[in-house]
């Protein structure tokens, strides 16, 4: 049996895993994390009885004191990102999923890969502000890392049984998100119980909202391009309206195969789960079920930022997620108008954009600026 820490545990993929593990016993949860449901972490640590488990807040506030009261004597508590590190690195583990949301999963990653853990990725921020650093430490380190992103394990699927040698280009789909019927000059006005509405899919606020302006499937491309390596042309994005098709590769001699799959996370965490073990259930569908729309760059210009953040290279992609973040958050908090995203994402990228190599002490030194920025100036 394999022992297992969840960074992210009571969120939407920490809890579909612990699904997963409940059922098939046999996996060990060692250690858990959480960033504010305390009220679902100590179910889960009822129910798993993990040895680790790291709390948010590096000061302890009142919230907290019930748990680290209740199991003080059977649970060693880490605080903060400097748990969070901690955790992931902890000798007893030997598969670390990472399902935390934001730039804050790039260190943890970077620690698990050090220590030889076996990385789970669902945190898409690790590679696109950190891509080169996580593949430096592969090599480095021999290292394993799976991806949880439904789009991306698909790929990985495909580009398994395929080849990449026999591959042209890969396909990246989206589901349009909420406003993929809704005119352009009309985002303005959306409210945030709209923008949250996805018509595929149940996620956390963060990335529903990625879905909606598309900044998530720019994300998804920088991720598919240090996951794969593939040259950013050769990287497409399009919309499925079903989300049943995740992924697509075209092989050198133009055949198309599509990626199928659930409208869920199960399957995808399976894979990364058990590999090369097959514990998953392949989907299968008629043509006639698929309907395909291009993406309207004007409608979606969050998309085109991702591109070009890539292209600057460098720091850039740190920059760009950075402003994303706040600029979401201050959405999400009624300060700025659905529209405002794009619009402050691309004014920051210009006007911070760096030739500074994408060194851990650059990227989080403009991680913690740009956000700075943003919350202050907007």
């Amino acid at each position: 049996m394999k022992n297992i820490v969840i960074l992210g545990s009571t969120g939407s993929i920490g809890t579909q895993t612990l699904d997963i593990i409940r059922k098939e016993k046999d996996y060990n949860v060692v250690g858990l994390s959480c960033f504010n449901n305390v009220d679902l972490l100590e179910k889960q640590i009822e129910e798993f009885r993990p040895k680790y488990v790291c709390l948010a807040d590096s000061h302890v506030c009142a919230r907290d004191t019930h748990i680290i009261n209740k199991y003080k004597e059977s649970v060693n508590f880490f605080y903060g990102i400097e748990g969070l590190e901690s955790l992931a690195s902890i000798e007893e583990a030997d598969v670390v999923l990472n399902s935390l949301v934001g730039s804050v999963g790039l260190k943890p990653t970077l620690e698990a890969i050090k220590h030889n853990k076996k990385v789970l990725l669902a945190n898409k921020e690790t590679l696109v502000i950190g891509g080169m650093l996580v593949k430096e430490a592969l090599k480095k380190y021999n290292g394993t890392l799976y991806p949880i992103d439904s789009e991306h394990s698909s790929l990985w699927e495909l580009i398994d049984e395929y080849g990449k040698e026999n591959i042209d280009y890969i396909t990246i789909t989206a589901s349009g998100g909420p406003f993929r019927d809704v005119e352009k000059d009309k985002l303005k006005d959306v409210t945030i119980e709209e923008a949250l509405n996805n018509p595929n899919w149940k996620m956390g606020k963060k990335i529903t909202i990625d879905s909606a302006t598309m900044m998530n499937k720019g994300f998804e491309v920088i991720e598919a391009y240090y996951l794969f390596g593939f040259e950013l042309d050769k990287i497409k994005t399009i919309i499925n309206l079903e989300s049943l098709v995740h992924s697509m590769i075209t092989l050198k001699d133009g055949t198309t195969i599509k990626g199928i799959d659930k409208v869920t996370m199960e399957n995808p965490i399976r894979r990364a789960l058990y590999y090369p073990e097959i514990r998953y259930e392949k989907e299968t569908h008629n043509e006639s079920e698929f309907h395909f729309r291009e993406i309207d760059n004007e409608k979606y210009p969050c998309l085109e930022l991702a591109y070009r953040a890539l292209k600057y290279g460098g720091v850039n992609p740190a920059i760009l997620n950075a402003a994303n973040e706040a600029s979401t958050y201050l959405f999400l908090n009624s300060k700025i108008k659905f529209t405002d995203i794009y619009r402050i994402n691309c004014d920051v990228l210009e006007k911070f954009k760096s030739d500074k190599e994408p060194l851990l002490e650059n990227i989080l030194y403009y991680d913690k600026i740009i956000k700075e920025y943003v919350l202050r100036s907007y």
